[in-house]
């Protein structure tokens, strides 16, 4: 399954914090038809299944060992066993978010990194 890329300029900021605040949108702003809650959940369960329960580009045997809690082991075995029906593996899931987490906040990283990184010379 392809990864979705959301284009952040398609996102409605102040829809959604005006939404948290309980408040009406705008009078100019156009009203999109909300889906209904069946169809809510089916397109975040979708999306939740390609974001973090398929297959990696890459193989565990390329990857490092890395210790992780094992309440967090645990977590994610049943995630993966449950929701993804034992169909990957916990490197692919660990992968996915992993990927998923470097995509959402690589322009915060590469801001902070350079803040605290003097240069070389």
């Amino acid at each position: 399954m392809a990864r979705k890329k959301y284009n952040p300029d398609e996102i409605d900021e102040e829809f959604i914090i005006s939404t948290i605040h309980n408040e009406k949108p705008e009078a100019g702003k156009a009203k999109e038809k909300k889906p209904t809650t069946v169809a809510k959940k089916k397109q975040t369960n979708q999306a939740y299944d390609e974001l973090f329960l398929s297959d990696s580009k890459t193989k565990a045997r390329f990857g490092k060992n890395v210790p992780i809690r094992q309440e967090y082991h645990k977590r994610i075995q049943q995630i993966i066993r449950v929701i993804g029906k034992d169909e990957i593996s916990i490197y692919n899931y660990i992968d996915n978010v992993l990927t998923h987490h470097f995509d959402e906040f690589q322009a915060e990283i590469v801001k902070r990194y350079n803040e605290n990184n003097e240069g070389i010379f």
